[in-house]
């Protein structure tokens, strides 16, 4: 008698725990990115309402250099160029066209992001690499 109360505890345990995972709802896709010291840790979200375009920053600069996106869209920038980088408005040296993209530094493996609410042609560059620079295109 034991055991077959055993086997019907067991069986609703297991059935339980499917009905109550199986009930939780799906949360967006997160990566976590690496921040430096003077910014906190946010998740990069990935869902369908919230598309998210990557730009990585080589040692050949920013890739792709030119983007063309939709307002709403995030933007990541994906340090993998070896050194700490910054994303930062144009025009250079005062940086005060675009402060939305004034980013900050950001060490190499790390990312920074922002999200573009307005239409418009955003020029930006790499503070520490003048050389290394891109648009956004926001239709």
């Amino acid at each position: 008698m034991n055991k077959i109360l055993l086997v019907i505890i067991a069986l609703i345990v297991v059935f339980g725990s499917f009905i109550f995972l199986g009930n939780k709802k799906t949360n967006p896709t997160t990566k976590q990115s690496k921040t430096t010291e003077s910014q906190q840790t946010t998740p990069i979200v990935t869902e369908p309402n919230n598309p998210a375009v990557t730009i990585s920053l080589t040692d050949l600069g920013f890739a792709p250099k030119d983007i063309a996106i939709k307002t709403g869209t995030r933007i990541v920038w994906l340090n993998k160029s070896g050194k700490a980088a910054t994303v930062s408005s144009d025009d250079h040296p005062t940086h005060r066209l675009y402060p939305f993209l004034n980013l900050g530094t950001f060490a190499d493996g790390s990312s920074v992001q922002v999200i573009v609410e307005k239409s418009g042609e955003y020029s930006y560059h790499n503070h520490l690499n003048t050389s290394e620079v891109g648009t956004i295109t926001v239709q």
